[in-house]
Order: C-alpha cells, then structure tokens, then sequence
C-alpha cells in the first residue's frame, strides 16, 4: 500500500519538496501489521533569505545565505525512488556570476550549490547558491559525498529491517559567512560581494516513523541499536587547503567544517 502524504510550511522563506519512499510497519485490528510505504526522502529543507545587495554596475547583486535540510533514507541515490535536484546553468545568479566573470580578480567562480543537486538542491533557486571558486566547490564536494555515503547506510537500515521504529537519516546545515572575500567592503569590487567562506555541519538522525508527517526527530548516541552500521560510512576524504577547521564527535556522527574561497 502507498501512503500519499504531504507537508507545509508557513513561514515564506522557507521551501520543502515532495518526500521519497521508505517503509514502516503499521498496525491495524484486528492485531494485524502491514508494510506501509511512504515518502522520506528530502523531508524538509528551509533557507534562509536571500541576500540582497548592490546594484553593482546597475545590476542588483543575490545570492543565498544559508540551508537546513533533512535528508530521509530515500535521499539515497541507491533508492528506486530517488529525485535528484537540478544543475545550475547560465541563469543561476546570472548578474552576480556575470560581473564575476567580467570583473573579479579571480576568474575561476561557480554558482555553488548550498544542497547539493545529488541531495536534491535547485540549481535555479538563488537561496541556494552562492559563489565558490572552483577549488573551494571541488572541497566541498568531499564532504557531499561523505554524506551520500551516510545516506546509504541509512537506506540499507530501512531496506533490511522495515520493522525498525525509526528512520535513520542525516541533518545537513550550511551557513554562508558574512565575513567577505575581499575585505574592507568596496561597493566598486565585486569581490566584495563575495563570502569569504561557507560553514557545514551535518550529523545522524533518527526520525520517528509512528507520528510522520510530523517530524519528530533526535540525535543518534553512541549506545543507538544502528550505530555500528551507520558509522561503516567513511569518513570525508580531502587534501585541499580550502578546508578548514574540521572537526567530528568522538563516535563519529557528526561533523564540522569551513570551506574557505581561496584561488
């Protein structure tokens, strides 16, 4: 049986999709229990405003400021009911990648996903980009794919044991620094316009599969039944000097760093 659920949000800068397929048990009289299947994918992702800056050569200067996402089993890319996100292209912050293009001093920028599309991030939605060099959206791809490494613990839980109450998934957050690339602030640079860095963190969480749609969540502790399956994942694999201040728990859940926009 498939279960056709669905969630709002109030708040106007906040944005959700539609969630995947994963699977519960379900009691039903007369002491009976089915498999129910419903969607946990991309349960819930919020940003922040988009910044709003400028004009600079008469043309008004966005870019996104920060994204929580909650990232169910399904989020897995192994998952049959996986939905990826969308690539940028040429319109993705199109003034602020353009006078980039024409004015920076670097010339090497992306339009950086803050989720990833592989996790199911727009790549048309400006509060979820925000420029990176290359190297420093190359850096943070080694921590994206730490967490599509996590998810497919996750998912194997969820495949495996379909009686478990919980859904295991991960709590991904990045927030982008006010701090800028070029400092002081000169509304003539486009550098300016730039942050110096974004910051991630993202750890393990277990969903409770009784009271969804309503998102009852909690943190994964060392003693949790899964953690010695979720923690087979690997840890993030990086040599690049736009990584920064990394650090982890000491049972290996959850995890910190800052990628820093350096040429």
């Amino acid at each position: 049986m498939r279960a056709t659920l669905s969630r709002r949000l109030v708040s106007v800068t906040w944005i959700t999709r539609e969630m995947i397929l994963a699977y519960r048990i379900k009691e039903r009289p007369p002491a009976r229990s089915i498999t129910e299947e419903v969607r946990v994918g991309l349960v819930d992702v919020r940003f922040g405003p988009v910044r709003m800056e400028g004009p600079f050569n008469h043309q008004p200067i966005s870019s996104g400021t920060r994204m929580e996402a909650i990232l169910g089993p399904d989020a897995s890319n192994v998952s049959r009911q996986y939905v990826p996100g969308t690539r940028t292209n040429g319109n993705s912050l199109r003034e602020f990648m353009t006078a980039l293009v024409q004015d920076s001093y670097t010339k090497d920028w992306k339009a950086g996903h803050l989720l990833n599309e592989e996790l199911g991030g727009d790549g048309q939605n400006a509060a979820n980009l925000t420029p990176l060099t290359s190297k420093a959206n190359s850096a943070h791809k080694s921590f994206e794919s730490h967490i599509k490494r996590m998810l497919l613990q996750c998912h194997r839980i969820d495949r495996e044991d379909k009686a478990c109450t919980h859904w295991y998934g991960v709590e991904y957050k990045v927030q982008v620094s006010h701090d800028r690339y070029s400092a002081p602030f000169d509304a003539d640079l486009i550098d300016s316009y730039v942050a110096l860095f974004i910051s991630i963190e993202y750890k393990y969480i277990k969903i409770e599969k009784a009271r969804f749609p309503f998102l009852v969540k909690q943190d994964v502790a060392g003693n949790d039944p899964k953690i010695q399956t979720l923690t087979r994942a690997d840890p993030p694999v990086y040599s690049s000097t736009n990584v920064k201040s990394v650090r982890r728990n000491g049972i290996g859940t959850e995890f910190f760093a800052e990628i820093h926009n350096q040429d």
